[in-house]
This record gives C-alpha cells, sequence and structure tokens, in this order.
C-alpha cells in the first residue's frame, strides 16, 4: 500500500490494524556510510512480530540495498515510510550535504512520529557531523537534536554494554572547557538519571562509581580541586537522598574502570568524552550502545560512526545496532525473543557473493 500526506512523504506499510504497539522506530542514518546496511541486516535477524519496525529513510534506496545484501526479510513486516530520495548505488564513503540532508529528514521525520504516536523506542544509525553541517545542522550531535523535540534541557549520554555501562557528564566540548562546564547540580541530576535507567535493568540497588577529573583524582589536591569542590559535594548529597551509600568517589579513572569490568560496580560516570568512551570501546566496541537519558522516549544508537572506510564492502557488523534495539526494548519496559531463531540457523547468501555485488556497484560510481 503506498500512500502520502501534506508533507509528501511516502509510505510502504502492511496494515495499521496488524501494527502492534509498542513499535521500535528507526532512522536509517547517512546513506553513504554503513548506516543502511547495519539496519537492514538487524532486520534479517530480530524477530519483526515482535520488534514491530517502523523504519525512516529513502524507499528505494534501502530495498536495492537490501537485495544486494543478499537479505530475506519479508517487507510486510516492515512498516517502511519512505523520506526523499536518494541514488544507489550512492558514492560509498563519501561526504556529502545531500547525504546528510536524507539522513537528517529521516531523523527528523523518525523523531516526530514518535512525538505524534507516542512511541516508545527510537533508534538511530549512524550519521556524519561534518556532512549534517553542511546541510544546515545547528547541533552538536543527534543526542542535543532529539532531546530539542521534547522538554528536555539536559540530555544525558551513556552507553551500555553487558561488560560496561558509562555515562558521560559532559559531551561533545573541548577538554579545556570541561572543568567549566561542570557543576555540583549538573552531576547530580545526571547521576540520578543514570542510578534509575540501571535500576530498570536489575533488581539490584545499583553501586555507581564517580571518576575524579584529573589524576590520581588529583590525590588530596594536589593536582586539582575539581574533585574537592565539585565532585565530592554530589557525591555526598545523592547518597544523602538516598540514604544510602550507592555512588562512589570520586575515584581515579586509571584504574576504575577495571574494577567495573570485573563487577564491582553496575556503572561508571565518566566527567569527559574521552574519559568513559576509550575504555568502552577497548572492551565492547561491537556491542556498546549510546542511550540518551532524561528524555520522555528512549531512543538509543550503535556506538560507532558512519564507518566510510569499509561503507559498500559488505562486511559491517551489526552487533551493535541490535544491541541498541535490545537494550532499548528493556529500557522500554518490554520484553520478549528478540531474535529470529529460525532465521539464523537458515544458509545465507554467501559472504563474498553479497561482497561483489556491492564491489560491482561501488565500481560503477
Amino acid at each position: 500500500m503506498v500512500k502520502s500526506d501534506s508533507s509528501r512523504v511516502n509510505e510502504t506499510t502492511k496494515d495499521d490494524s496488524s501494527l502492534r504497539t509498542p513499535a521500535t522506530v528507526f532512522s536509517s542514518g547517512d546513506p553513504n556510510g554503513i548506516g543502511p546496511e547495519v539496519l537492514l541486516k538487524s532486520l534479517d535477524i530480530l524477530d519483526l512480530s515482535f520488534v514491530n519496525p517502523v523504519v525512516f529513510g529513502p524507499g528505494d534506496y534501502l530495498k536495492a540495498l537490501y537485495r544486494d545484501l543478499g537479505l530475506s526479510f519479508d517487507w510486510r513486516q516492515v512498516r517502511l515510510i519512505s523520506v526523499g530520495e536518494y541514488p544507489y548505488p550512492p558514492r560509498w564513503g563519501t561526504l556529502d550535504r545531500g547525504a546528510g540532508s536524507i539522513a537528517l529528514e529521516s531523523l527528523k521525520k523518525a523523531i516526530l512520529f514518535c512525538r505524534r504516536e507516542r512511541i516508545r523506542l527510537l533508534v538511530t544509525a549512524p550519521v556524519n557531523k561534518v556532512a549534517l553541517h553542511a546541510a544546515g545542522f545547528g547541533f552538536p550531535g543527534q543526542t542535543e537534536y532529539v532531546a530539542s523535540f521534547f522538554d528536555c534541557d539536559n540530555p544525558t549520554m551513556s552507553f551500555f554494554s553487558d561488560k560496561l555501562k558509562v555515562m558521560l557528564a559532559t559531551t561533545h566540548i573541548p577538554l579545556r572547557q570541561v572543568s567549566e562546564v561542570l557543576s555540583t547540580e549538573t552531576l547530580v541530576h545526571k547521576c540520578q538519571l543514570f542510578r534509575v535507567a540501571l535500576q530498570q535493568l536489575s533488581s539490584d540497588e545499583p553501586r555507581i562509581a564517580v571518576c575524579g577529573l584529573n589524576p590520581h583524582a588529583s590525590e588530596g589536591g594536589l593536582f586539582g580541586t575539581e574533585e574537592e569542590l565539585l565532585i565530592e559535594p554530589a557525591v555526598q548529597k545523592l547518597n544523602q537522598v538516598l540514604e544510602r551509600k550507592a555512588f562512589f568517589g570520586p575515584l581515579p579513572a586509571d584504574s576504575l574502570f577495571r574494577r567495573a569490568v570485573q563487577g564491582e560496580f553496575h556503572g561508571v560516570v565518566a566527567l569527559f568524552h574521552d574519559q568513559g568512551l576509550i575504555p568502552l570501546k577497548m572492551v565492547a566496541f561491537d556491542s556498546a550502545v549510546n542511550v540518551t537519558l532524561g528524555l520522555p522516549i528512549v531512543r538509543c544508537s550503535p556506538d560507532h560512526g558512519t564507518a566510510f572506510d569499509i561503507a559498500g564492502q559488505a562486511t559491517a557488523s551489526p552487533g551493535s545496532m541490535l544491541g541498541a534495539v535490545k537494550w532499548g526494548l528493556r529500557l522500554a519496559g518490554c520484553q520478549g525473543l528478540l531474535l529470529n531463531g529460525n532465521r539464523n540457523n537458515q544458509a545465507r547468501s554467501s559472504k563474498s557473493e553479497t561482497r561483489n555485488k556491492l564491489e560491482i556497484r561501488r565500481s560503477k560510481v
């Protein structure tokens, strides 16, 4: 069934009466990168009758890529809302304003759909920030953009994996500005959001460690005052409110993450971007997912970028995208069988055959 609305968005969908809620809404990301590939590969693995996918992106492009990847999921189980047009094959691995524009429009339509239909879970495929900004994007990243559609002044970026869970107290700012941006009040607020999210995943009271900002957590003030003036008061206030010791710190970051991976802590609060993401990607590069806290919806995305260097080679792993769906559904309070066991056990087209299809198309661009 094909229809259009006043915003000229074409939609190919199964019968609306069969679309159960909660649904999982996807934006397809930058079409010159691996976002659409890992999205489609994930749909080929997931139990679509449980996930109920609603996909926003260039429809003809996605179906052509589906064919070249040799996938077998039934499009009748996917609500595909086609946003704009993009040539296939694309200029794989290239920075392009048109790609940024289609990625931005797909993301915008997906967010508005979630808000209008009160859908709980949004999963966003990777975008290229330079391409987005070339297309008129005015935000540091997708996190801040998604938050702008809701009553949310302070969105919080966190990352979830089986081995390690990390929250960032600050995100995409220069390192020299971290100590200026940090405040006890903001840290308390974000830590509370992180604790609530961790509580949704386990019946145990979470133990959360807070990193120090300076080497060795300042070692008694030898290397800075942020621990004494900002971080210690935040930890004390959090524990006073809870009337128990749930937060620990500030602790030296150089040894803290190892302790968390070994199970001493349920989560770690990092004070700046690379402090948290370097250890996370060391232990969970293919499985960690980005989770935005503080929104009325659950927003997840893979913890990787557009990977232009391997785009169009059919070699991208869908692991992090699958993780985004898994963690998103858990945080949204949905339980069920995510993976299609029958399809996982079926013989698929060989990787070399699928890769050759895309390589041939690459050579024609």
